[in-house]
């Protein structure tokens, strides 16, 4: 039903459509590779247009110049912040106002054909989660929330990477038990609740917390050493967006706990962009999955949680920069733009998998014998 709503509101979707064909530009960053977006389902925007948004911007970082086809049922949620924020870096592709020196798309993504006529390879584009990611589908990372692509944050990873270590363990972010107490839409994967996993790290550190509860604390923070938990809780202080990775990047772990739609956050990817090991229960819906001790400090249940903690403790500063370089080689051979260009570029890929991380795991094949 969602899907279909453009025909009722026909002259919504016009507006939307004219408002991004006048505010596109007409010269844009001349650049040595063009892909032509040929989207019909609104299923593509994600969570409120975040996987479109991240899409765009994989693709833009990755070196794409891109137009889209303006179809008038996908644009019907152009409105949305996310997805006008997208928008914005595509141009509308018009079939009748193509200049004589036109050339094919040396890509087109299309969740509706297997072969566009202006495009040199078309590869389509899934956003069903009820089957297991097949051989030739390439699963898109995801990403962090859009306004670290839009304020340019993504320029900056190399300088956080480098900053010194200041934390052992930090959260920030909401934590309330009304709203995280369970996973709402992902149910396959059953971690401990974002409340319970903050509250039992807390106690854990009982004596040696740091709850940072104002603009002073954070200032007094930033210039010690603390080696035990550091905790932002949103519902009593909230510091500003622009200084969230650099906080990220002040130190060793991040305490990754779940969402509260899907086990999978943008802060984790934040974390592991930044050179942060991340401490979680779902490292497995990452593709490829990440690996406990080698770029990431994984856990199950209550007992697996207080047993990483206990490591995380104790770990000598070398095993920390070898979990770091993982971390940071794990980002850049699997979620970042270029890598995420170069698997698509990649003539075994067949189609594009925009929700991998929703899609349950595959049963491996039996052995015969």
């Amino acid at each position: 039903m969602k899907q279909h709503r453009w025909l009722m509101r026909y002259a919504h979707c016009q507006r939307v459509f004219h408002g991004w064909r006048d505010a596109a530009p007409e010269d844009l960053p001349d650049r040595s590779r063009s892909c032509l977006l040929d989207l019909r389902r609104i299923a593509s925007d994600g969570e409120q247009g975040r996987r479109f948004h991240a899409l765009v911007m994989l693709l833009r970082r990755g070196g794409y110049d891109l137009a889209m086809v303006p179809r008038l049922a996908f644009l019907q949620t152009g409105h949305r912040t996310f997805k006008a924020s997208a928008l914005a870096r595509t141009r509308p592709f018009l079939e009748d106002q193509l200049p004589a020196d036109f050339r094919p798309f040396d890509l087109c993504l299309s969740d509706g054909t297997r072969t566009h006529r202006h495009a040199r390879r078309t590869v389509p584009v899934l956003t069903g989660t009820n089957q297991p990611l097949r051989p030739g589908d390439l699963p898109m990372p995801y990403s962090f929330y859009p306004a670290v692509w839009d304020n340019n944050e993504d320029q900056r990873f190399d300088d956080y990477r480098r900053r010194e270590r200041v934390w052992r363990l930090f959260f920030g972010g909401h934590c309330s038990q009304a709203s995280y107490r369970r996973i709402k839409k992902y149910t396959r994967l059953r971690p401990l609740d974002r409340y319970r996993v903050v509250c039992e790290v807390h106690r854990y550190f009982t004596d040696s917390t740091l709850s940072i509860q104002s603009d002073q604390q954070l200032e007094s923070a930033q210039r010690q050493r603390h080696e035990a938990f550091v905790l932002i809780d949103n519902a009593t202080y909230r510091t500003d967006a622009s200084r969230w990775l650099g906080l990220l990047a002040q130190s060793d772990f991040f305490l990754a706990a779940p969402g509260c739609d899907y086990p999978l956050s943008h802060n984790a990817i934040e974390a592991i962009a930044v050179g942060t090991i991340p401490v979680l229960e779902y490292e497995s819906l990452f593709t490829p999955p990440l690996r406990d001790g080698e770029n990431c400090i994984a856990y199950r249940g209550i007992d697996g949680l207080r047993h990483a903690v206990a490591r995380i403790e104790m770990m000598d500063q070398d095993d920390i920069l070898r979990l770091r370089r993982g971390v940071i080689e794990y980002y850049e051979s699997h979620l970042s733009p270029t890598a995420f260009c170069r698997d698509l570029e990649n003539q075994s890929t067949l189609r594009l998998h925009l929700f991998p991380y929703l899609t349950p795991a595959a049963v491996p094949a039996r052995r015969a014998g």
